[in-house]
């Protein structure tokens, strides 16, 4: 590809329609970046490649001819890579106007710096969060699930390793949804880890490039419109939830042992169980005094199950081909 400039890869399965609207925001992008697009198609039914090729013939198509994962297909894309700097991105995203101008400026203009990620906004213009800037542990397993919510972030982020979305500044992992990285970073650390599927596979990426003495930057006046969820929502009831256990035990597997490991599933266990708990009381309590619940009760109770299931080894998530 471009021996300068920004290679962006996208990875595909089953998301036409969003990966059009991706491409050509990108298509806007390419008078203000010198960028090249490779899209890795994990071998999806719905016609992608088809459009890709009736309607962007300059982009570089891969298929995959099978559903790969995330961390796999981009790392089909990396090997073809040359360019100084790669921007890794969702295919249900819409980039605004100057906003990868803004990223690759950042990493030209300091050195110290290996990755940068964006601000992400839905549909309706609500900003994701940055998600608790701690790597992933049995500890911080154990916090999370006892007692971590968006009311406890919210009142209590002076205690917690809390990350304003609204403000620019280092921090310790971004999300893979649009995550600009040197290729030279990648070359020394290595690329995506492979065992898993989807999720984590990010958050393992930040951990090895501050390992590597890199830092990470979030820019929050650089925004990207994220449509979240739109291939693991194609996958299944609950495949998210089950994959997300999947990979945060792999992730700890791999970084605390399988005492580490077996140490997680415990707490997956017995926390579910303890939401499970909580809920069923608040909403007795809110039954008694005719308050509102502001739950979606069954999707939460169903998700809890899920994961006590894959904590017992129960239930895996079915990766659908």
């Amino acid at each position: 590809m471009n021996d300068q400039g920004l290679t962006v890869i996208i990875v595909n399965w089953n998301t036409k329609d969003m990966l059009r609207n991706c491409l050509y925001s990108l298509k806007e992008q390419m008078e203000y970046v010198n960028l090249s697009v490779i899209v890795v198609d994990n071998a999806s039914a719905d016609g992608s490649r088809e459009m890709i090729k009736d309607l962007f013939p300059e982009i570089h198509l891969f298929n995959s001819g099978r559903n790969a994962g995330f961390a796999a297909a981009n790392n089909i894309a990396l090997s073809h890579c040359k360019s100084p700097y790669i921007l890794f991105l969702n295919p249900d995203t819409v980039v605004l106007p100057g906003s990868i101008n803004k990223m690759v400026d950042f990493l030209v203009h300091d050195a110290t710096v290996g990755a940068v990620g964006c601000k992400m906004k839905n549909e309706f213009g609500k900003v994701q969060p940055l998600g608790l800037q701690w790597f992933p542990s049995p500890f911080t397993e154990l916090i999370s699930l006892l007692f971590v919510s968006t009311q406890t972030v919210q009142y209590f982020n002076n205690l917690i390793p809390y990350k304003n979305p609204e403000e620019s500044g280092y921090i310790k992992k971004i999300y893979g949804g649009c995550f600009l990285v040197r290729k030279e970073v990648l070359d020394r650390i290595g690329y995506f880890d492979e065992q898993y599927f989807m999720y984590v596979e990010d958050v393992d990426l930040c951990k090895r490039i501050i390992d590597d003495g890199w830092k990470i930057y979030y820019l929050s006046d650089s925004t990207i419109i994220h449509y979240c969820g739109a291939s693991s929502n194609k996958a299944g009831s609950h495949f998210s939830v089950l994959m997300k256990c999947e990979s945060r035990g792999k992730y700890i597997k791999k970084y605390y042992g399988k005492s580490g490991f077996c140490l997680y599933k415990t707490i997956v266990f017995t926390g579910s169980n303890l939401r499970l708990l909580s809920l069923y009381v608040l909403r007795s309590f809110c039954f008694l005094f005719r308050a509102d619940f502001k739950f979606d009760y069954n999707n939460s109770i169903s998700k809890y199950v899920k994961m006590i299931r894959w904590s017992m080894n129960l239930e895996k998530p079915v990766v659908k081909t």
